[in-house]
């Protein structure tokens, strides 16, 4: 019986006969960035995989030149009322489930990162099983300048895959990380060239959907320990109570639309008037 996928539109999925699952964010000429209902159909997707004995490895990747530039901040904006603040609680909300169903995956999941990995795009290929890049990509986290705060678990799985010096560099003053240096600290498992990305991604999920099922899974529960998954839980619901409390604040309204406006002048040819 064929597996029904779910109908989504920002989002773009295609199942193999292996059981490899490829998600691609699907906004290419936005360079992928995500709106309030890309986190609901990643949402969507993570609960199918949680739910589906078919699927056996999960493939994140992204269609045009960019992985994902992160959130869309002219979507972000919401007016600072009491009403506002609930639009910015309920997106929160999205956002936490979401990242708590990527920490708890059934199934491998392997970043396939094509191009510019921002914001929440970048910290969850933390919570993956593995990270293959294309030479090209840069990686970049930039809460501080938006007032924000380390979201995806970044505030501890960055500091204990890159180091703390390099974590803070990223996570406090919104360094861009090429996928060379990535790949030296370990982030990046392997590199390719654009042409090479979605057959090395492909191969390596292959591989693993064709293993013995429940070798890889009880492997994985032995790689990621339920202390671990609980950490990880925990620590996600903590920075998004905090990251909550940023995106209603006045400092954080007014880097958005400082950086917005900066990314606008520089389409525009023109100096910011903010």
């Amino acid at each position: 019986m064929a597996v029904e996928l779910p109908k989504l539109h920002l989002v773009k999925l295609t199942l193999h006969k292996s059981g490899v699952l490829v998600m691609a964010f699907n906004r290419p000429e936005n360079m992928n960035s995500m709106l309030p209902e890309s986190y609901a159909e990643w949402k969507q997707v993570m609960e199918f995989v949680h739910a589906s004995d078919g699927i056996r490895v999960l493939v994140v990747t992204g269609n045009g030149p960019a992985y994902s530039a992160g959130q869309d901040l002219k979507s972000s904006y919401v007016p600072a009322t009491k009403d506002g603040n609930e639009i910015v609680r309920l997106r929160k909300n999205v956002t936490c489930e979401l990242t708590r169903l990527i920490i708890t995956s059934p199934v491998p999941i392997i970043g396939a990162v094509n191009g510019p990995a921002i914001g929440y795009a970048c910290t969850t290929l933390a919570l993956f099983d593995l990270v293959v890049s294309v030479d090209t990509a840069i990686f970049r986290t930039p809460f501080a300048e938006l007032a924000f705060c380390p979201e995806g678990c970044s505030s501890i799985t960055f500091p204990r895959i890159l180091g703390p010096i390099v974590a803070n560099d990223m996570l406090l003053f919104s360094k861009t990380m090429t996928a060379k240096e990535m790949h030296q600290r370990g982030f990046v498992a392997r590199l390719t060239k654009s042409d090479e990305l979605m057959h090395v991604a492909m191969k390596l999920a292959n591989e693993l959907a064709g293993r013995p099922q429940t070798a890889i899974q009880n492997s994985r529960l032995l790689i990621r320990n339920q202390d671990l998954v609980d950490e990880l839980v925990r620590v996600n619901d903590i920075e998004m109570d905090e990251l909550y409390r940023r995106m209603i604040s006045d400092d954080a309204r007014q880097a958005v639309a400082r950086v917005f406006a900066r990314i606008q002048a520089k389409r525009n040819g023109t100096k910011p008037k903010i």
